[in-house]
């Protein structure tokens, strides 16, 4: 690291800061309601663009990812995101938004009724504060500092007090609207310093052919654009797909910072645009620089694993005891301009910031709206001021990032089960909540507290302790799921359903499609926009837009034009179709404006 270099990183990390830091006085406006949903005025631009920055924790997961399965390892991801994204899109957007609440936990007392419902809205923003939002953190943490650490030797802590401080500052004075539009700059600076390293990297490195050939001579399977592959067992996809169709009622995907930006969207429309620019940019755009990068990682460097797989090193070939350090070793073997180091280093640190960001802002507004503030009161009485809820709204997301702080000093080890487990295994005992809460109106509070209660224990229970990340990655997530609709239905058969008033102020305010009859003769039959089969419809378009679309960004990388064209062409289709579809759909409003921050639902109301 010479001069040039920290000073880049210094201009391009102030450059966050001033963004988030000049969104501070449009943040304190409208009080901690405006605080933690933008006014409710964000574009379809800057959430399709914030979403996507947030889920790029850093360009070495994915380097790591294809380094290990080969490009075909880019599945384990896609493939549940090629069917929740535009889900999530169609269905989950528009109801997110039609609700008009702060935070996904208060979902469960507008949903459900009486004291159960308001113990589990607690339960459930204990739950994603401090089981997912403080353990993203730390895993984040400890991430990047093993991927930065061959270029500068950074500890966690002084990683958390240098750019986790950067970020819990401007989101503590920006709020939601600071760490959404600063995002759009740091995935700028995301996909600029990646396809600028990606350019040196092929160039001094053979150039691409070159670099292709010697992945094909070394790595036959390295190159297959879709599994089966090494270690991707076909049962496994079909795992993955069928978490996919549930994956909307993840509490880090579809729920939680995608849903709060869904519910920051100006309008309907918005909610729904966003998140279709989202998965475009999530599915390839963003994947471009960072799978070329784990091309090029496969033709130089192996790893242990690789050797027992294949029974020999190849000559030449860079002995890596662990592929999540690929990404910070071919920046270092990597001859480039002077300050060019910084630039990486505030690539990766800009895909930090910007996860950082989301989850602190995430997490302390459950604290704040589900803990500490009633209907713009404290909990004992007391009237509070706007500047008051925006002082209260900061000093808790200072708090929250000094535990979060604390728990990431704990060095997480063995990145790759890591990330399995972030993206699966920590929340598929959660996902049938994600049509059993919307789409079934028998679902009640107490099969809704079985999923939260017993969830992350259970997870942790089977992923780490009885040891299935070292099994096929379909056992432990199939064994998950199973055990998940087994509880939740069994639990929900045996104890009584919600009141017909509680169901009926949710369906209003929400319209659901599905199994709601009952309710929806009670309140009129009045239209609430597109039927369930035409939402079907819709969906299995913007699947086949999905599909074709990460099958054309794999197939560009070895030239499989063929089936680029092919793909492409699908995806074109698919997408004019379903944008022609969606343009004419009427946007449906609920009755009543905004509610003060804070509103609990359904208070007095009991369970029948």
């Amino acid at each position: 690291m010479t001069f040039a270099d920290y000073a880049v990183l210094t201009v391009l990390c102030a450059l966050s800061l001033g963004v988030g830091l000049f969104f501070a006085r449009r943040a304190s406006r409208h009080g901690a309601r405006g605080f933690f949903t933008g006014n409710r005025n964000l574009p379809w631009w800057s959430i399709g663009l914030s979403n996507t920055a947030t889920y790029q924790s850093g360009s070495g997961a994915f380097v790591m990812l294809i380094l290990a399965f080969g490009i075909a390892g880019n599945w384990l991801w896609w493939a549940s995101w090629i069917v929740w994204m535009p889900l999530v899109a169609i269905i989950w957007s528009r109801l997110w938004r039609r609700m008009r609440i702060v935070t996904t936990a208060e979902l469960i007392t507008l949903r459900y009724g009486g004291a159960p419902a308001q113990f589990v809205r607690k339960l459930y923003a204990l739950l994603c504060c401090f089981g997912f939002a403080v353990l993203l953190i730390g895993y984040s943490t400890g991430f990047f500092a093993q991927v930065i650490s061959p270029l500068v030797p950074l500890t966690e802590v002084q990683i958390l007090l240098i750019f986790g401080g950067i970020a819990v500052v401007y989101t503590m004075m920006g709020g939601l609207v600071g760490v959404v539009y600063t995002d759009a700059v740091q995935f700028a600076i995301l996909m600029i310093g990646g396809g600028i390293f990606l350019w040196f990297a092929v160039d001094q490195h053979g150039g691409w052919l070159e670099i292709t050939e010697r992945v094909r001579e070394i790595r036959p399977e390295g190159l297959k654009i879709a599994p089966p592959a090494p270690n991707i067992e076909v049962v496994t996809l079909m795992m993955l797909l069928l978490q996919g169709l549930f994956f909307a009622g993840s509490p880090t995907a579809g729920e939680g910072m995608t849903a709060q930006r869904f519910m920051a969207a100006r309008n309907e429309r918005h909610a729904v645009g966003g998140q279709l620019f989202n998965a475009f940019l999530a599915l390839t755009f963003r994947t471009l620089p960072i799978i070329g990068l784990g091309i090029v990682a496969m033709s130089l460097f192996w790893t242990p694993d690789l050797a027992e797989h294949y029974g020999h090193t190849p000559e030449n070939a860079v002995m890596l005891e662990d592929p999540v350090h690929a990404w910070g070793t071919l920046a270092a073997m990597t001859a480039v301009p002077l300050g060019f180091v910084g630039l990486l280093l505030a690539v990766e640190a800009a895909a930090y910031m910007s996860t950082q960001s989301s989850l602190i802002n995430w997490g302390s507004s459950f604290i704040v709206n589900d803990f500490v503030l009633k209907n713009g009161r404290t909990k004992n009485g007391n009237k509070l001021s706007r500047t008051q809820e925006i002082w209260i709204s900061r000093l808790v997301t200072l708090c929250l990032f000094v535990l979060a702080a604390f728990v990431a000093i704990l060095f997480v080890e063995g990145m790759i089960g890591w990330f399995l487990f972030i993206n699966s295994a920590m929340v598929m005992f959660l996902l049938p909540l994600s049509w059993l809460r919307f789409f079934w109106w028998r679902f009640n509070v107490w099969g809704e507290f079985s999923a939260v209660a017993l969830g992350l224990p259970l997870a942790i229970l089977i992923w780490f302790v009885l040891d299935f990340q070292s099994q096929p990655i379909w056992q432990g997530l199939g064994i998950l799921f199973v055990l998940s609709f087994v509880v939740l239905i069994g639990v929900t058969l045996l104890t009584p359903p919600e009141s017909k008033e509680t169901l009926l102020r949710f369906y209003e305010r929400c319209r659901p499609p599905g199994l709601w009859k009952p309710i929806r003769e009670l309140s009129g039959n009045r239209p609430s926009g597109p039927a369930t089969g035409h939402l079907v419809f819709d969906c299995v378009l913007g699947i086949a837009a999905c599909l074709g679309l990460v099958l054309a960004t794999n197939s560009l990388f070895v030239g499989a034009w063929g089936v680029f064209t092919t793909s492409a062409v699908v995806c074109a289709l698919a997408t004019t179709w379903l944008l022609f579809r969606i343009w004419r759909q009427p946007a449906f409003e609920p009755e009543g404006g905004e509610r003060e921050f804070g509103t609990e639902e359904n208070s007095g109301k009991p369970a029948a």
